[in-house]
């Protein structure tokens, strides 16, 4: 789900947590707000904040115009916007006493599963980039323009340039986090930043299909096979082997959910060879082979989709 809040004083709106994992994000466009979450955390923020809920169960999170300010259930807000047919991706959503206003842009992003997916059980349970902690030419305020932009655009195509941007946003955010914070970030994050180790998993992410061992990826980034297996387990938890599993056991698992493609076809492109292979190692992962996990499972319906490959 994406849209913009547009809140008149006094306002305040309640987000529930939701059963299943998700990334939630707000960004002040304009004006100000009060953010606090169910365990406590209140934070104030200003015009360019932007905050990312990163929970494998997600906290209730309240805006609100002042630490005061009663707050109703967003839901309430935007159920009815969506029931009547006038919400789209990027559409507006009203709500408030009709004095100061404050524009948040706001969205969730669903996630299968926290399980194969190390960076986001690295992150914190809230990232909060500051506006005035970037320039004013940066990538935050470029990129909120170009988001406003398009929310605002009946062009073609429009939905899905937003969903592009919500991700370069995402990734930005992350990015920042991790030039800010690297004493208080995990090992799994801190391996994105080491210039051999990063390279490494760039190479498993991009080519998950590729017949990868930890010699080829060793000479693949300038490391004696004895180092660089010792450096991957310290900084990312596991050896190199056992996370191109988990990768390729992810991706797999989208592909299955989001595509048609044939089991064979969805073996061969996370590298394996053999069905057989390929589904005796997905139900050691799953539980279930491949073909029951299709049957089993509904599609993942992100509002706001992220490319299965990352690219």
């Amino acid at each position: 789900m994406l849209g913009r809040l547009d809140l008149t004083a006094p306002w305040g709106l309640v987000f529930d947590p939701k059963p299943e994992c998700c990334l939630t994000f707000f960004v002040v466009s304009r004006g100000s707000a009060v953010f606090e979450t169910s365990d406590g955390d209140v934070r104030w923020l200003a015009g360019g904040d932007f905050v990312l809920m990163c929970q494998p169960t997600p906290l209730q999170a309240t805006l609100r115009d002042h630490p005061g300010s009663p707050a109703v259930p967003a839901r309430s807000v935007i159920t009815p916007a969506v029931e009547r047919r006038d919400c789209r991706p990027g559409g507006v959503f009203r709500h408030g006493g009709g004095g100061t206003l404050t524009n948040i842009i706001g969205g969730r992003i669903d996630i299968d599963s926290l399980a194969h997916n190390p960076l986001l059980r690295s992150l914190p349970a809230v990232i909060h980039v500051r506006g005035e902690q970037v320039s004013p030419a940066s990538w935050l305020e470029t990129t909120l323009q170009f988001i406003a932009s398009e929310m605002q655009s009946d062009q073609p195509g429009a939905a899905t340039v937003v969903s592009r941007l919500v991700d370069v946003l995402l990734v930005q955010a992350i990015r920042t986090h991790l030039a800010q914070s690297p004493q208080t970030t995990g090992s799994w994050l801190r391996a994105l930043v080491d210039p051999q180790i990063g390279r490494a998993l760039a190479l498993i992410h991009e080519q998950p299909d590729a017949p990868w061992t930890v010699q080829i990826l060793a000479e693949r980034v300038a490391m004696s096979r004895s180092a660089f297996s010792a450096r991957f387990s310290d900084l990312v938890g596991e050896p190199p082997l056992t996370y191109l599993t988990r990768w390729r056991m992810a991706r797999a698992t989208r592909l299955l959910q989001t595509t048609t493609h044939s089991l064979s076809e969805v073996a061969a492109r996370v590298g394996y060879d053999a069905d057989a292979a390929f589904s005796k190692a997905f139900k050691r992962w799953h539980g279930v082979a491949p073909g029951t996990f299709r049957r089993r499972r509904p599609p993942l319906s992100n509002m706001v989709p992220i490319p299965a490959d990352g690219r």
